[in-house]
């Protein structure tokens, strides 16, 4: 658990318990390390949190986890166990409304999912869960790999800004997506440029977070001291919640200033940002209501 990591009460109660659960996985032989993940190992669980425990195997005893162990320990019922692929599954649990997840993988896997490093949404997502990770057991070996991961290159840095830097321009949300009645398409636009902005800082900040689950964005911004004022749950709320001018144009201020960022950041990306920024104001939606003026052919 990170040091700086401040339990709510409905962490606490729900670590304590996924601690308590765990033990009777650790005991395998083969198991060789199991860590807490989602809100509850990052301190911010609610009354609808689940329970993500992640148990890594040597080689994944499948007859062992058919039979049961959990029931057989403890009496508990299975609700639903999944394989996903050769080597992992998923165990469900329901406890008065709790519901808990055991995901088994092996260690062959997880190096597989985990390295090298890319740009990747989902590998990104999936090593940033980790890092925030608690272990119950193989303590040793989750500090190795947190030491392995938690290094976030420059190159990847720059990979997934590039990934994030398609926007529309300006006027697109406010005269063809609002003034035309297309409110889903207005939403699903600002939500699409808000979450590239999102995940435009966190590379910025070199923080593991992908928005392609955007989850937890209180608690990601917070650690991201390389981020707008602006840039905060209660304006994303409004700019959402208050479709037209003047959302529009504070998403447009908070991509300027971020492109600002990437370019003092990363100097050799300043001509693409110059571009990008050039292209928004350049191609800004305009009205047409006669036919244009063509220019003269060349004789």
């Amino acid at each position: 658990m990170q040091p700086d990591i401040k339990m709510n009460e409905a962490s606490r109660w729900r670590v304590e318990l996924a601690r308590e659960l765990s033990t009777h996985y650790s005991c395998h032989p083969e198991v060789v390390m199991v860590c807490l993940g989602g809100s509850s190992s990052k301190g911010i669980a609610d009354a609808y949190s689940d329970l993500d425990i992640i148990v890594y195997w040597n080689k994944l005893d499948e007859d062992w986890i058919k039979a049961e162990p959990l029931k057989a320990a403890t009496g508990l019922s299975r609700t639903d166990v999944i394989s996903m692929a050769p080597g992992t599954c998923v165990e469900s649990y329901h406890l008065d409304g709790l519901k808990v997840d055991f995901g088994h993988a092996t260690m062959k896997l997880w190096e597989e999912w985990s390295t090298p490093l890319s740009a990747d949404p989902e590998q990104i997502g999936m090593v940033g869960g980790f890092l925030a990770g608690i272990p119950f057991y193989g303590e040793e070996l989750f500090d190795q790999w947190h030491a392995r991961l938690s290094v976030y290159p420059d190159d990847i840095a720059v990979e997934v800004i590039k990934k994030n830097m398609g926007f529309y321009v300006n006027g697109y949300l406010l005269h063809q997506c609002l003034e035309r009645g297309d409110f889903l398409a207005y939403q699903d636009g600002m939500c699409m440029m808000l979450k590239r902005l999102i995940s435009t800082t966190a590379a910025l900040n070199k923080r593991f977070y992908s928005a392609s689950e955007p989850r937890w964005i209180e608690y990601e911004l917070s650690r991201m001291s390389l981020c707008p004022e602006k840039l905060n749950p209660f304006n994303i709320r409004w700019m959402l919640e208050n479709p037209g001018v003047e959302s529009q144009a504070m998403l447009y201020e908070l991509h300027d200033e971020i492109l600002g960022m990437v370019a003092s950041q990363f100097p050799d990306m300043r001509e693409k940002v110059e571009l990008k920024r050039k292209r928004i104001s350049e191609m800004a939606v305009a009205p047409c209501t006669a036919p244009p003026e063509m220019p003269p052919l060349p004789e």
